[in-house]
């Protein structure tokens, strides 16, 4: 989350509405963080009619997403325990994600900064687009937090965490009840690294940027007098540095994954990425339903949740956030009430819903247009 009179500068300069600025670890009218959902909100020139069998849409990717795959890393990343920054999973699943990525990209990067006196680190995949034996001019990134909340303040959380006083440092929070975050967010590190398998088989026509951020879910989403204090730092500062950097070019266009691993999950569109990439946030939804996954990317309802795509759209890369609806006030049935609870463990995931992210995250890449 933006300091306030920085959102609001920026937010002028996308035409944005202050409506949007609810916060994804954050803001909630139950007292933690939630979305807001409204019913019946699809975008123009969608049909919003699903998929049959017979309109499903032939792959143009390498081989199929494997949705059994992403769970096994989704799993892998569980095995280190809980993992906030200042913690030592937190570091041997940085060493697992950095060989991980060094596997399949045609070159890896890592942004290291630190937060606190605790390092914070961005691990960053660059594959070029087919063809070509350099970086793209316009990548695009695809993006998800792999750290883990240290607290469990969650709405549906049982424990006395919320409401407490934030402390801060690697040993401040230890004592309540930090999360396991399969579903928030090792779930969209199981997706990223399941298509960078697949670009490691076949490049795609462009280059992408497979942005792992760091820090996203440590901090006090209402601290700073609302403005948040300790989050979305990976994020915030990709997209305050990416320009010092050649090899990152300027991105066409990001997505972001956060909880998408769930078990019977759905997503509707996320309001500032409507706002900021109507196009690109049409495309991805529209593609998800003709591949067969109607039940999954709705074509209906809109939600607004502030999340790493925040800082992303403020820089100037349009991003979208698929997410599922968070637990609240106004939040749709079959909202996930898991978030921010030690209940958000491995047995709440599933390949399938992995393996439905994955194939329209892979058809939306692999049918671009070729790229610089």
């Amino acid at each position: 989350m933006l300091k306030a009179n920085s959102i609001s500068g920026r937010l002028a300069a996308l035409s944005l509405t202050a409506a949007v600025w609810l916060v994804c670890g954050c803001n909630s009218s139950t007292g933690n963080t939630t979305a807001s959902v409204t019913a019946a909100a699809v975008t123009p020139g969608t049909s919003g009619a699903p998929a049959t069998s017979s309109e499903k849409l032939q792959s143009s990717t390498p081989e199929p997403f494997d949705g059994q795959k992403a769970m096994a890393i989704l799993k892998k990343q569980c095995d280190f325990g809980v993992r906030p920054l200042g913690t030592e999973a937190h570091e041997k699943t940085k060493e697992y994600l950095i060989a991980q990525m060094k596997l399949y990209a045609d070159h890896t990067k890592l942004q290291e900064f630190k937060y606190r006196s605790m390092p914070v680190t961005n691990i960053i995949g660059v594959f070029y687009p087919a063809g070509s034996d350099k970086p793209a001019e316009r990548p695009i990134v695809l993006m998800t937090h792999w750290d883990t909340r240290p607290i469990a303040d969650g709405p549906y959380s049982s424990e006395t965490a919320r409401g407490i006083q934030f402390r801060y440092g690697a040993n401040g929070w230890k004592p309540l009840a930090p999360i396991m975050g399969a579903n928030d967010a090792a779930s969209g590190v199981g997706v990223l690294l399941e298509l960078a398998r697949l670009f490691k088989l076949k490049r795609p026509p462009v280059g992408v940027i497979l942005l792992l951020d760091d820090g996203e879910d440590y901090g006090d989403f209402h601290g700073n007098s609302g403005d948040g204090d300790g989050v979305e730092l990976g994020a915030r500062y990709f997209a305050q540095n990416y320009k010092t950097d050649k090899t990152y070019g300027q991105p066409a266009y990001g997505i972001l994954l956060d909880m998408v691993g769930a078990k019977n999950a759905f997503f509707v569109k996320e309001r500032l990425s409507e706002e900021s990439a109507p196009a690109l946030n049409d495309r991805v939804f529209t593609l998800g339903r003709s591949l067969g996954y109607s039940e999954i990317f709705r074509a209906e309802g809109l939600q607004d949740v502030g999340d790493d795509h925040v800082s992303m759209n403020a820089a100037g890369i349009p991003t979208i956030d698929i997410i599922h609806p968070l637990p609240g006030q106004n939040s749709p049935e079959g909202a996930y009430r898991y978030w921010h609870t030690r209940d958000d463990t491995v047995d709440k995931c599933s390949a399938a819903t992995l393996k439905a992210v994955g194939d329209a995250i892979a058809e939306t890449i692999y049918r671009e247009a070729p790229s610089k």
